[in-house]
């Protein structure tokens, strides 16, 4: 500590102005570990192939069941999330994309929103209330599961890759200490580097500056940040263009606060292109 020699009293006020700022700094530490949610237990009770696709359901904690049914036929995809509590019936989203026509509409709660629309607000609202829903809350860790265990790429199904995107936009909302820590997942590093150990698929590319892509937290590797790889998403934990876009524009200077990212819209559809985001 620096104390002045002109004054003891400024000297005593410094020292008291730090012991205050650790006790605040100690609070919120403090805060956070206690408020910070250990990551759900969830199981995969069904997965039943479909003439077009398939149903999932996930069984997570406080008893809540996430239905899932996922499509693909003709250039439509659909992908549609409910939920059981108790025998109580939630309809939390659907996203319906034809490839044919460029369209895709979003409904959340029950109100039904054009992604083309440019007036975003009230679905950024619905979405607000959706995400502070506690029967929403296990949703992120359902998503995970059926990436990590059913193994479903992502790049062969559109509807598959709605999913994921909403897994990995959720996962970014998440204040769980591990996703707070600066970890980065090993299977990323295998990607990039001079002599990266694994190849890329589906047009992706390595970074060769592994220090600059943690730097920039692993923008367009289609995870959350460095922390974790979807790998089924693109097939790899390396860059890919639509990942790239998406992360540039929702990483900008305005981040997550424009439209385009607060809202779900922003997660599937990529307003430069006025396409779904792909690989």
């Amino acid at each position: 500590a620096v104390v002045s020699t002109q004054s003891g009293h400024y000297g005593r006020g410094v020292l008291s102005q730090l012991s205050t700022m650790k006790l605040i700094l100690l609070s919120v530490f403090l805060g956070t570990c206690l408020s910070s949610p250990v990551s759900p237990s969830c199981e995969i009770t069904s997965d039943t192939l479909t003439l077009h696709g398939r149903a999932i359901d996930v069984n997570c904690e406080a008893d809540m069941m996430f239905s899932l049914k996922i499509e693909d036929v003709e250039g439509v995809s659909t992908l549609e999330v409910t939920g059981n509590k108790m025998g109580e019936e939630f309809r939390f989203l659907k996203v319906e994309h034809d490839g044919s026509a460029n369209s895709m509409f979003l409904t959340l709660n029950g109100q039904r929103f054009d992604v083309k629309d440019k007036n975003s607000a009230d679905e950024s609202s619905i979405l607000a209330d959706l995400l502070s829903d506690p029967n929403f809350s296990n949703f992120p860790a359902a998503v995970q599961l059926i990436h990590d265990e059913l193994k479903l790429p992502g790049w062969k199904s559109p509807s598959v890759m709605f999913l994921y995107r909403i897994g990995i936009s959720l996962h970014d909302h998440e204040s769980s200490r591990e996703r707070r820590a600066p970890t980065v997942d090993e299977d990323i590093l295998n990607y990039h580097g001079w002599f990266p150990a694994k190849g890329c698929e589906q047009n992706g590319w390595k970074s060769s500056d592994v220090d600059d892509l943690i730097k920039h937290g692993c923008v367009g590797t289609c995870g959350p940040k460095c922390m974790m790889c979807w790998q089924w998403v693109c097939g790899d934990c390396c860059m890919h263009t639509g990942c790239l876009r998406h992360d540039k524009f929702c990483r900008g200077y305005y981040g997550k606060f424009t439209k385009d990212c607060v809202s779900l819209r922003g997660v599937l559809w990529d307003t430069v292109t006025d396409t779904a985001y792909d690989c």
